[in-house]
């Protein structure tokens, strides 16, 4: 497999590369023209489905399925909503796409709003972004100007405006209705499904969610056509993907890599160029906050949504992260449960309170106060918060716990039966708080 297509790049570092000058020089907003001179809407989203382009926002549902729906809801008007947010704080692919090629989202997001008849997009971000909101603000403002977006763009009788919406409220921004509520000016929290957006989303009317990279992916394949854009990545996860990939270093910089969907994840951290003693290794964990831990001998896992949701990992944040040899699971999952219990809205109580009798039972077990019943009472949560909550972040939220205890047994066993840790780095949870706090 080739290490990359160097015809199909959405990450374009280097000067110049986010200005429109830059992007029209490499071909930049001919598909968009092309799709509002002579293109029907239907023929865009038919050349969406032969290209089985599938969401990039962690759920991989087909693309054009959704823009299907939207588009033969009978209610307007519709809108599309970009999700640039980056749930997870560790992901920089929303940040890095917006920085680097803001005129490719942007003619992401009119092709997706003319595809669906939407007259009105919304760009969703961090607030914290501020080079990225500065970087595509700019380029809004540069196609608005030559008439690319705006009042009859490109001299045809579609019209298109997109507002960038920028905001900080932790994990749960991520979540498409949470998205929605403050969009609308409310509170942003998760909402009961169905109604799905498709169909009830902004104002009650048809709401196109795709996610930044998602929709970035469109004008490669409306200029260049499904086949060509089908010749990386798997028949069932064809394109690209972006991954933001962490080594064993706690300190260091990631690295923002894009690969065909379909590589391993060895491949991925060979590409990355981290990660290259597995000695060094304790676990990869795939999918950012919520994603799963696997061991070294699951590093030959394919990329791709099916081939990770059967070890217990998602594609999620597209995050990997590199645990070092020195780790103690038990630790680790009980570290990522207080983060996911403290992000947690609160609005499901299986959510809100499994997470904190989650954490709190894994604190016991690391301070050498558990017992064997408490690895029944894990497992017992860690169905019940995904059965009982309303959105993606419940039903995810108990997987490292889950395959921490489905691949690192031993460290449970170890911590409960012999009452020490395995590499004997754990402290009890009080006393290492009061150690960090400097106490001791």
């Amino acid at each position: 497999m080739p290490e990359r297509d160097n015809h199909y790049r959405l990450l374009r570092p280097g000067p110049g590369a986010r200005t429109l000058e830059a992007y029209r020089l490499e071909g930049g907003y001919t598909a968009l023209e092309r799709a509002l001179r002579s293109l029907p809407p239907e023929e865009i989203i038919q050349e969406v489905a032969r290209a089985g382009l599938r969401g990039r926002g962690g759920a991989g549902i087909q693309t054009a399925q959704k823009w299907d729906i939207v588009r033969s809801y009978p209610n307007e008007p519709r809108y599309v909503v970009c999700n640039a947010y980056d749930a997870d704080p560790r992901s920089r692919i929303a940040r890095t796409l917006l920085e680097q090629q803001p005129h490719l989202v942007i003619e992401g997001i009119a092709l997706a709003a003319y595809a669906i008849g939407a007259p009105e997009a919304y760009l969703f971000t961090r607030s914290t972004y501020r080079e990225a909101i500065a970087s595509v603000q700019t380029a809004l403002t540069e196609a608005l100007a030559v008439g690319i977006i705006g009042e009859n763009a490109f001299d045809t009788d579609y019209s298109l405006t997109i507002t960038v919406v920028a905001v900080d409220i932790g994990f749960i921004g991520g979540e498409e209705t949470a998205m929605l509520e403050v969009i609308k000016g409310k509170r942003g929290m998760p909402q009961q499904r169905p109604p799905y957006p498709a169909q009830f989303g902004l104002w009650d009317q048809p709401t196109l969610v795709n996610s930044v990279e998602t929709l970035a992916n469109v004008p490669y394949i409306m200029r260049y056509g499904a086949e060509q854009f089908k010749q990386l990545g798997t028949s069932d996860s064809p394109g690209t993907k972006i991954f933001t990939v962490y080594g064993p270093e706690r300190d260091a910089e990631p690295k923002v890599i894009e690969i065909p969907l379909g590589w391993t994840i060895r491949q991925a951290l060979r590409h990355a160029v981290v990660g290259q003693n597995e000695h060094n290794i304790r676990a990869v964990v795939v999918g950012g906050a919520e994603g799963g831990a696997l061991p070294v001998s699951l590093l030959d896992t394919p990329l791709d949504y099916e081939n990770l949701e059967a070890v217990g990992a998602i594609m999620g944040a597209a995050t990997i992260e590199v645990l070092p040899a020195r780790t103690c699971m038990v630790a680790w999952a009980r570290e990522r449960s207080q983060y996911l219990s403290d992000e947690s809205c609160g609005k499901c109580v299986p959510c809100r309170l499994g997470m904190k009798r989650i954490t709190g039972t894994l604190e016991g077990i690391i301070s050498d106060l558990g017992e064997q019943e408490d690895l029944a009472l894990l497992a017992e949560f860690s169905q019940y918060v995904p059965d009982g909550s309303l959105c993606g972040f419940g039903v995810h939220a108990t997987n490292p716990l889950k395959t921490a205890m489905r691949y690192f047994s031993e460290d449970f066993r170890v911590h409960i039966e012999e009452q020490r840790c395995p590499l004997g780095i754990c402290l009890p949870v009080r006393v290492h708080r009061y150690v960090t706090k400097g106490v001791l």
